[in-house]
This record gives C-alpha cells, structure tokens and sequence, in this order.
C-alpha cells in the first residue's frame, strides 16, 4: 500500500495561521484592555436617584423664622433713639422696635434699673410723671399700643444732674436695663446717667407718636 503524505508546504501555511490567529487575539486583547483601563468589565450602572429618593431638606427652626438675627426671643428690642442735654436736663428717647414676625401688644411704660460700671443697682426714685417741656409729652396717659412687625414705640426718660445738697447725688450711672412690658425679658444698654441730688428719674409710656403720646 502507498502511504499518503501531506505536503510540508500546506503543514507550514497551517501553522503560520495558527500564529497569526493567536497573535490578532492578543494584540485584540491589549487593545480593549488600554481602552476600558485594564479593570474588568463591571455590570451596567445604577440610574441616578430619583428626586422623590433624595432625603428632605431640614426646615428652618420657628424661632429662626419667628425673629431677625439679634432679635430677642420675646420679638421685642430697645435701643437709645437719642439724647439731648440742656441747662442741666438730660433726656434720652427709648426706642422700642417690634423685630419679630407677629403683632406685639405693649401697654403702659417700660421697667426702668439703673446700674453702675460694676453693674450693680443705683437706688433712684423712677417716677411717671411727662413735664412737656423737657419730655414733649403732651398726654402721657398709658395706652394700649399693637406693633406690628418693624412698627416702633418710644418712651422718654427725663433726668435733672444738678447737685444742689451737701449730701451729694446718687452714684453716676453706666446701664440701664429695660423691660418692654411685663413679663418680658429685660434688655440691658450701655448709658451714661449724672443724676443730680434729687436722684429721681422720670419716664414716660411707649406712645406709637412721641408728640401727642398716642
């Protein structure tokens, strides 16, 4: 029987091929590898959170939204509106300013402490009484007054520094302390006060119109 072989040429061009086939698959490989940077391939990604998935935003507190910054908490403030001095009479103007959100009902007037540098009381005698001349209070009558937000009052605080007694005045003072209404917090303001010998200080109620005090 005669024994078939394959010719050398047809094995060589299997093999070449062969090689080739391997060598397209790496460099195939290498190519995709350098693209998806070398890490695996990695399942399809997650969509992105719907906004009904989101936590909520945290809402503001009802005092932050009650009062502006600095306001104090009772919705009330008290600042010095001005100051006046003559032949011995001192007057100051208490503004009272309504800074929160709602309407505040204020009647009468204000709680009046004076303190000295170290803070501590002064004894002097507060009194009610308007002398128009120094106070421009016409009718000092308490009345019952409704602020609205940003709405202001006014009170006058009147004073004589004359020292007419050998026994001398009161302590000078450095704060007063103010209480809008009662049962408010009081608020405490840095204010020179030189009463005389009588050691008496006067003040007005909160008026809405510091002429008439209506």
């Amino acid at each position: 029987m005669t024994r078939r072989h394959r010719p050398a040429a047809l094995l060589a061009g299997a093999f070449v091929l062969l090689l080739t086939a391997v060598g397209c698959s790496d460099l195939r490989s290498e190519i995709e590898a350098e693209k998806g940077g070398g890490a695996a391939p990695s399942t399809p990604g997650q969509p992105p959170p719907s906004p009904l998935d989101l936590p909520p935003s945290p809402s503001p507190s009802p005092s932050a939204e009650a009062t502006a910054p600095g306001c104090p908490p009772s919705g009330l403030d008290v600042v010095i509106g001005g100051e006046d001095a003559a032949m011995g009479h001192r007057v100051v103007t208490l503004q009272l300013w309504n800074c929160g959100d709602k309407p505040r009902r204020v009647k009468g007037h204000p709680g009046v402490e004076l303190l000295d540098d170290g803070r501590e009381p002064i004894g002097v005698k507060i009194t009610h009484k308007s002398d128009y001349t120094y106070t421009g209070r016409r009718d000092d009558r308490p009345r019952q007054l409704t602020l609205a937000p940003d709405d202001t009052a006014s009170a006058v605080l009147h004073w004589n520094n004359r020292v007419t007694s050998l026994d001398g005045a009161p302590a000078p003072g450095a704060h007063i302390v103010v209480t809008p209404a009662p049962g408010e917090d009081p608020i405490s303001l840095p204010l020179p006060v030189d009463i005389g010998s009588d050691g008496t200080l006067e003040v007005t109620s909160w008026a809405a119109d510091p002429v008439s005090g209506r």
